[in-house]
């Protein structure tokens, strides 16, 4: 087989795969970040302040980390000259990215806080729906037959995740649902925002204005939200009981945990769960792998989730949300596949556009 051949097939997709399925692990650090050591139901009124806080300095993290990268790729001076040449849309598409990454993160940590963090997880899924409705509204772009049909599938596969959660019982779980549909609304979007900018900006400098707006914008939001507390700065000296296995009993002893300082688990997140190595995975394993496959590669995220936040958190789902995951990112897939596949047939071959 040929090199690159052999890289698209196999590494690509495998390097993809790694990438997202490294995310999974995200929920056992952040859940025990939220909620101080695993209290298993939102009781404490300082959660949503807490959850900001926490948001931001994983922000701040990531601002140091691609700062440095960029001085040491010398790409400062060349990301200033990019930025001057922004016109009021690029300038608009800049802020809506920030908050994006802002309010994403922050409304999708609320909906870990709030219900059970698979199905929080698993609504991520519905993004390209998302973001193909952005696509239509902003840069009146055409969606395939298919969208309309997927909307309505999807539709019903979150519907049947989030149904037994309609108890008066369950106002909770309700709001996680919505938290993480929300968070799903600004990600999708900013997959439109940032198509518009990379018509002036790369995809690493892209990712440095996204740290650096969404820090800017975050300082502002914990200032809304009274997050600058003792009880806030407190967390970064706090211990964390994270990685907790309640399962299975029989082979661990019912207190086994890992303790960790809540600063050293917030760079954690932001550098190996949730940020800047999965992201740089993802998007060199992309370079060598088909779209249509490299979309199927990221359900190693969803899917071992659904494990992981068993096994670490003790939540599983019920058989009603396992088929509407499974409609879901069933649905999902196939719309990315068929979306890729138009794109491609639409693309010109390189003897075209040379």
């Amino acid at each position: 087989m040929d090199p690159d051949k052999r890289k698209e097939v196999l590494i690509g997709p495998l390097v993809v795969a790694a990438a997202n399925a490294t995310r999974a692990f995200d929920a056992p650090v952040r859940y025990p970040l939220i909620l101080k050591n695993f209290s298993l139901q939102v009781t404490n009124p300082l959660v949503s302040s807490r959850t900001a806080f926490i948001v931001l300095i994983e922000h701040i993290v990531g601002t140091i980390i691609v700062a440095i990268l960029l001085f040491s790729r010398k790409a400062q001076q060349r990301l200033y000259q990019q930025l001057v040449s922004f016109d009021r849309r690029e300038w608009l598409s800049f802020i809506l990215v920030s908050m994006g990454s802002g309010l994403g993160l922050y409304f999708f940590m609320l909906a870990l806080a709030y219900g059970n963090p698979t199905i929080a997880i698993l609504l991520q899924k519905s993004q390209p729906l998302i973001t193909l409705a952005f696509a239509m509204m902003i840069m009146r772009e055409k969606p395939t037959k298919f969208y309309y049909l997927a909307l309505v599938a999807s539709l019903v596969g979150i519907y049947f995740m989030v149904f037994e959660s309609f108890g008066a019982e369950s106002s909770d779980e309700i709001l996680a649902a919505l938290f993480s549909l929300i968070a799903a609304g600004f990600w999708g979007s900013n997959t439109v925002w940032g198509r518009i900018l990379t018509d002036k900006v790369d995809y690493w400098n892209l990712t440095t204005l996204r740290y650096i707006g969404g820090t800017i914008i975050l300082v502002g939001f914990n200032l809304i939200v009274g997050a600058y507390i003792n009880q806030n700065f407190a967390l970064l000296n706090e211990t964390i009981n994270t990685f907790w296995v309640p399962w299975p009993r029989e082979l661990l002893s019912s207190n086994f945990q890992i303790l960790m300082n809540g600063l050293i688990a917030i760079i954690l997140v932001t550098i190996f769960t949730g940020g800047v190595i999965p992201l740089s995975l993802y998007y060199f394993g992309l370079r060598w792998s088909r779209a249509s496959v490299g979309g199927l590669a990221e359900l190693a995220f969803p899917l071992l989730a659904i494990f992981v936040n068993f096994i670490f958190l003790g939540f599983e789902l019920t058989g009603w949300q396992i088929i509407g995951a499974i409609i879901l990112l069933t649905v999902v897939s196939v719309l990315s596949y068929v979306n890729t596949k138009e794109y491609e047939r639409g693309k010109p071959s390189s003897s075209e556009s040379g």
